[in-house]
Protein backbone atom coordinates (compact mmCIF):
# COMPACT_ATOMS: atom_id res chain seq x y z
CA UNK A 1 0.00 0.00 0.00
CA UNK A 2 0.99 3.64 -0.39
CA UNK A 3 -0.75 5.06 2.43
CA UNK A 4 -1.70 4.07 5.92
CA UNK A 5 -4.17 6.30 7.57
CA UNK A 6 -4.90 6.45 11.13
CA UNK A 7 -7.98 7.54 12.74
CA UNK A 8 -8.55 7.40 16.26
CA UNK A 9 -12.02 7.33 17.23
CA UNK A 10 -14.46 7.76 20.74
CA UNK A 11 -17.83 9.21 20.40
CA UNK A 12 -17.64 10.97 16.79
CA UNK A 13 -19.52 9.13 14.66
CA UNK A 14 -21.51 12.00 12.64
CA UNK A 15 -18.49 13.59 12.00
CA UNK A 16 -16.61 9.93 11.29
CA UNK A 17 -18.50 9.35 8.47
CA UNK A 18 -17.18 12.29 6.48
CA UNK A 19 -13.99 11.38 7.47
CA UNK A 20 -13.99 7.90 5.75
CA UNK A 21 -15.82 9.35 2.65
CA UNK A 22 -12.77 12.09 2.32
CA UNK A 23 -10.24 9.20 2.44
CA UNK A 24 -12.40 6.53 0.31
CA UNK A 25 -12.81 8.55 -2.51
CA UNK A 26 -9.18 9.63 -3.16
CA UNK A 27 -8.15 8.75 -6.26
CA UNK A 28 -4.63 7.42 -8.34
CA UNK A 29 -2.92 5.95 -5.10
CA UNK A 30 -3.52 3.12 -2.99
CA UNK A 31 -4.72 3.46 0.80
CA UNK A 32 -5.89 1.53 3.97
CA UNK A 33 -7.68 3.31 6.35
CA UNK A 34 -7.80 1.76 9.92
CA UNK A 35 -10.19 3.32 12.10
CA UNK A 36 -9.23 2.53 16.05
CA UNK A 37 -12.54 2.89 18.27
CA UNK A 38 -12.14 2.70 21.71
CA UNK A 39 -15.58 1.46 22.31
CA UNK A 40 -18.11 3.82 21.00
CA UNK A 41 -21.48 2.85 21.43
CA UNK A 42 -23.29 1.60 17.61
CA UNK A 43 -19.77 1.61 16.53
CA UNK A 44 -20.51 -2.02 15.33
CA UNK A 45 -23.51 -1.07 13.43
CA UNK A 46 -21.49 2.09 11.84
CA UNK A 47 -18.99 -0.08 10.55
CA UNK A 48 -21.53 -2.52 8.78
CA UNK A 49 -23.11 0.71 7.32
CA UNK A 50 -19.63 1.80 6.08
CA UNK A 51 -18.82 -1.25 4.60
CA UNK A 52 -22.00 -1.19 2.65
CA UNK A 53 -21.34 2.91 1.78
CA UNK A 54 -17.85 2.74 0.72
CA UNK A 55 -17.07 -1.24 0.54
CA UNK A 56 -13.24 -2.41 -0.47
CA UNK A 57 -12.16 -2.36 -3.77
CA UNK A 58 -8.58 -2.49 -5.10
CA UNK A 59 -6.06 -0.26 -4.03
CA UNK A 60 -8.30 0.76 -0.94
CA UNK A 61 -9.61 -1.10 2.33
CA UNK A 62 -10.63 -0.23 5.32
CA UNK A 63 -10.61 -1.88 8.61
CA UNK A 64 -12.76 -1.06 11.75
CA UNK A 65 -11.48 -1.99 14.90
CA UNK A 66 -12.88 -1.69 18.39
CA UNK A 67 -11.02 -2.24 21.62
CA UNK A 68 -9.86 -0.48 24.71
CA UNK A 69 -7.05 2.20 24.69
CA UNK A 70 -5.58 4.19 26.47
CA UNK A 71 -5.59 7.64 24.70
CA UNK A 72 -5.88 8.99 21.62
CA UNK A 73 -1.68 8.66 20.72
CA UNK A 74 -2.05 4.92 21.86
CA UNK A 75 -5.24 4.05 19.70
CA UNK A 76 -2.74 6.27 16.92
CA UNK A 77 -0.09 3.46 17.28
CA UNK A 78 -1.98 0.67 17.46
CA UNK A 79 -3.22 1.49 14.24
CA UNK A 80 -0.05 2.19 12.54
CA UNK A 81 1.62 -0.79 13.65
CA UNK A 82 -1.62 -2.97 11.97
CA UNK A 83 -0.96 -0.93 8.31
CA UNK A 84 1.52 -2.10 5.85
CA UNK A 85 1.61 1.34 3.56
CA UNK A 86 4.96 3.30 2.79
CA UNK A 87 3.39 6.68 3.92
CA UNK A 88 1.45 7.11 7.23
CA UNK A 89 -0.82 9.75 8.40
CA UNK A 90 -3.44 10.06 11.02
CA UNK A 91 -6.51 12.02 10.35
CA UNK A 92 -8.72 12.72 13.46
CA UNK A 93 -13.01 12.19 13.33
CA UNK A 94 -13.67 16.22 12.58
CA UNK A 95 -10.98 16.30 9.96
CA UNK A 96 -11.03 15.49 6.23
CA UNK A 97 -8.78 15.11 2.86
CA UNK A 98 -9.46 17.61 0.18
CA UNK A 99 -9.82 15.52 -3.58
CA UNK A 100 -7.33 14.16 -4.65
CA UNK A 101 -4.99 15.21 -1.95
CA UNK A 102 -3.26 12.05 -1.24
CA UNK A 103 -2.04 11.85 -5.13
CA UNK A 104 -0.43 15.24 -4.42
CA UNK A 105 1.22 13.78 -1.64
CA UNK A 106 2.54 10.99 -3.25
CA UNK A 107 4.32 13.16 -6.11
CA UNK A 108 6.01 14.97 -3.60
CA UNK A 109 7.24 12.27 -1.85
CA UNK A 110 8.70 10.89 -5.27
CA UNK A 111 10.03 13.97 -6.57
CA UNK A 112 12.16 14.52 -3.19
CA UNK A 113 13.10 10.70 -2.23
CA UNK A 114 15.17 11.75 0.60
CA UNK A 115 12.13 13.43 2.75
CA UNK A 116 11.03 11.15 5.49
CA UNK A 117 8.37 14.01 6.65
CA UNK A 118 5.60 16.35 4.47
CA UNK A 119 3.76 19.08 5.57
CA UNK A 120 0.60 20.51 3.61
CA UNK A 121 -1.40 23.18 4.05
CA UNK A 122 -4.96 23.15 5.97
CA UNK A 123 -8.36 24.63 5.69
CA UNK A 124 -10.18 26.17 8.62
CA UNK A 125 -13.76 25.57 8.59
CA UNK A 126 -16.00 25.89 12.13
CA UNK A 127 -19.19 23.42 12.72
CA UNK A 128 -21.14 25.50 10.20
CA UNK A 129 -19.41 24.15 7.51
CA UNK A 130 -18.12 27.74 6.67
CA UNK A 131 -14.18 28.47 6.00
CA UNK A 132 -12.56 30.28 8.59
CA UNK A 133 -9.25 30.64 7.60
CA UNK A 134 -6.16 29.23 5.45
CA UNK A 135 -3.06 28.22 7.47
CA UNK A 136 -0.12 27.83 4.95
CA UNK A 137 3.31 25.43 5.85
CA UNK A 138 5.84 27.16 7.20
CA UNK A 139 9.60 25.31 7.61
CA UNK A 140 9.73 24.68 11.81
CA UNK A 141 12.52 24.50 13.72
CA UNK A 142 12.43 22.85 17.58
CA UNK A 143 12.99 25.92 19.80
CA UNK A 144 10.47 27.94 18.20
CA UNK A 145 7.82 24.87 18.90
CA UNK A 146 9.22 24.44 22.44
CA UNK A 147 8.53 28.40 23.15
CA UNK A 148 5.65 28.80 21.35
CA UNK A 149 3.23 26.85 19.77
CA UNK A 150 2.98 24.08 17.09
CA UNK A 151 2.59 25.84 13.23
CA UNK A 152 1.86 22.60 10.93
CA UNK A 153 -1.20 20.46 11.62
CA UNK A 154 -0.87 16.94 11.99
CA UNK A 155 -4.33 16.60 9.31
CA UNK A 156 -1.96 17.61 6.84
CA UNK A 157 1.45 16.11 8.34
CA UNK A 158 2.37 12.67 6.16
CA UNK A 159 5.39 10.52 7.19
CA UNK A 160 7.37 7.27 6.04
CA UNK A 161 7.21 4.20 7.59
CA UNK A 162 10.69 3.26 7.31
CA UNK A 163 11.68 6.20 9.39
CA UNK A 164 8.82 5.45 12.44
CA UNK A 165 10.31 1.41 12.28
CA UNK A 166 14.01 2.81 12.25
CA UNK A 167 13.53 5.59 14.63
CA UNK A 168 10.68 4.36 16.81
CA UNK A 169 9.51 7.09 16.36
CA UNK A 170 5.65 6.52 17.73
CA UNK A 171 3.86 8.83 19.42
CA UNK A 172 3.99 9.00 23.86
CA UNK A 173 0.90 7.32 24.74
CA UNK A 174 1.22 8.52 27.99
CA UNK A 175 0.45 12.28 26.71
CA UNK A 176 -3.48 12.43 26.04
CA UNK A 177 -3.47 16.21 24.32
CA UNK A 178 -0.28 17.25 22.97
CA UNK A 179 1.59 13.79 21.92
CA UNK A 180 1.58 15.37 18.11
CA UNK A 181 3.88 18.82 19.73
CA UNK A 182 6.50 16.55 21.52
CA UNK A 183 6.75 14.18 18.45
CA UNK A 184 7.44 17.24 16.23
CA UNK A 185 9.92 18.99 18.50
CA UNK A 186 11.81 14.91 18.69
CA UNK A 187 11.67 14.65 15.01
CA UNK A 188 13.34 18.25 14.37
CA UNK A 189 16.26 17.59 17.16
CA UNK A 190 16.72 14.34 15.42
CA UNK A 191 17.84 16.20 11.73
CA UNK A 192 14.84 14.16 10.00
CA UNK A 193 14.66 15.41 6.72
CA UNK A 194 10.96 17.07 6.34
CA UNK A 195 9.50 19.72 3.56
CA UNK A 196 6.63 22.08 2.93
CA UNK A 197 4.16 21.80 0.37
CA UNK A 198 2.20 25.13 -0.90
CA UNK A 199 -0.93 22.87 -1.83
CA UNK A 200 -4.01 22.69 1.15
CA UNK A 201 -4.29 19.22 1.63
CA UNK A 202 -6.59 18.80 4.15
CA UNK A 203 -9.68 20.45 6.72
CA UNK A 204 -9.52 20.98 10.18
CA UNK A 205 -12.70 21.57 12.56
CA UNK A 206 -12.71 24.58 14.63
CA UNK A 207 -15.36 23.89 17.58
CA UNK A 208 -14.95 24.44 21.61
CA UNK A 209 -13.44 20.98 22.11
CA UNK A 210 -10.33 20.97 20.36
CA UNK A 211 -7.74 18.85 22.63
CA UNK A 212 -5.13 21.58 22.26
CA UNK A 213 -6.94 24.54 23.44
CA UNK A 214 -8.98 22.72 26.53
CA UNK A 215 -7.33 23.76 29.89
CA UNK A 216 -5.85 20.37 30.04
CA UNK A 217 -4.52 20.36 26.92
CA UNK A 218 -3.07 23.86 27.49
CA UNK A 219 -1.26 22.29 30.60
CA UNK A 220 0.13 19.19 29.04
CA UNK A 221 1.48 21.63 26.60
CA UNK A 222 3.13 23.97 29.25
CA UNK A 223 4.91 21.08 30.94
CA UNK A 224 5.87 20.03 27.54
CA UNK A 225 7.67 23.18 27.20
CA UNK A 226 9.06 23.28 30.56
CA UNK A 227 11.56 20.13 30.16
CA UNK A 228 13.08 22.46 27.39
CA UNK A 229 16.79 23.52 28.58
CA UNK A 230 16.36 27.02 30.16
CA UNK A 231 18.33 28.99 27.33
CA UNK A 232 15.66 27.89 24.85
CA UNK A 233 13.15 28.98 27.60
CA UNK A 234 15.15 32.30 27.99
CA UNK A 235 14.68 32.78 24.38
CA UNK A 236 10.93 32.59 23.59
CA UNK A 237 10.61 35.53 22.22
CA UNK A 238 13.77 35.51 19.76
CA UNK A 239 12.04 32.48 18.49
CA UNK A 240 8.40 34.33 17.70
CA UNK A 241 10.20 37.15 16.04
CA UNK A 242 11.93 34.35 13.96
CA UNK A 243 9.44 32.11 13.01
CA UNK A 244 6.56 35.31 11.77
CA UNK A 245 9.66 36.85 10.49
CA UNK A 246 9.90 33.76 7.54
CA UNK A 247 6.13 33.33 8.13
CA UNK A 248 5.56 36.88 6.43
CA UNK A 249 8.81 36.45 4.09
CA UNK A 250 7.13 33.48 2.89
CA UNK A 251 3.76 34.81 2.39
CA UNK A 252 1.82 33.18 4.95
CA UNK A 253 0.14 35.84 6.22
CA UNK A 254 -1.21 36.95 2.95
CA UNK A 255 -4.88 36.52 2.00
CA UNK A 256 -5.45 33.70 -0.10
CA UNK A 257 -8.13 32.44 -3.10
CA UNK A 258 -9.03 28.97 -1.87
CA UNK A 259 -11.25 26.02 -2.81
CA UNK A 260 -12.61 23.21 0.48
CA UNK A 261 -14.53 20.74 -1.52
CA UNK A 262 -15.53 18.64 1.27
CA UNK A 263 -18.20 16.32 2.93
CA UNK A 264 -21.17 17.65 4.88
CA UNK A 265 -23.02 15.60 7.52
CA UNK A 266 -26.38 16.84 6.47
CA UNK A 267 -25.73 16.06 2.66
CA UNK A 268 -23.08 12.96 2.91
CA UNK A 269 -23.64 11.93 -0.32
CA UNK A 270 -21.05 14.01 -2.36
CA UNK A 271 -18.27 16.55 -1.93
CA UNK A 272 -19.79 20.00 -1.56
CA UNK A 273 -17.36 23.02 -2.61
CA UNK A 274 -17.20 25.79 0.16
CA UNK A 275 -14.32 28.04 -1.20
CA UNK A 276 -13.26 29.97 -4.08
CA UNK A 277 -13.12 32.97 -2.45
CA UNK A 278 -10.61 35.07 -0.94
CA UNK A 279 -9.79 34.44 3.04
CA UNK A 280 -7.52 35.78 5.29
CA UNK A 281 -4.67 33.70 6.94
CA UNK A 282 -4.53 34.88 9.93
CA UNK A 283 -6.32 32.56 12.95
CA UNK A 284 -7.48 35.06 15.65
CA UNK A 285 -9.37 32.76 17.51
CA UNK A 286 -6.34 30.38 17.41
CA UNK A 287 -4.15 33.02 18.37
CA UNK A 288 -5.67 33.91 21.58
CA UNK A 289 -6.31 30.43 22.76
CA UNK A 290 -2.44 30.53 23.24
CA UNK A 291 -2.64 33.20 26.07
CA UNK A 292 -5.58 31.45 28.09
Amino acid sequence: MDFTIVTPSLGQLGHLECCIASVADQQGISIEHIVQDAGTDGFAEFAEKMRQRWPDRPNYRRLMISEPDSGMYDAINKGLKKGTGRICAYLNCDEQYLAGALAKVMEEFKKQSAIEILYGGFIVVNEKGELVTAQRPVKMFWQHIATSHLPNFTCATFFKREMMERDQAWFDSKLKYCGDLQWAIERLKAGISFCCIPTFVSTFLEHSRNFGLSQEGLAEAARIRKSSPIWVQKLGILWKVVHRTRKLIEGAYFPCKVGAPMYLKENINARRELGGKWIITFWASRWLGQFK
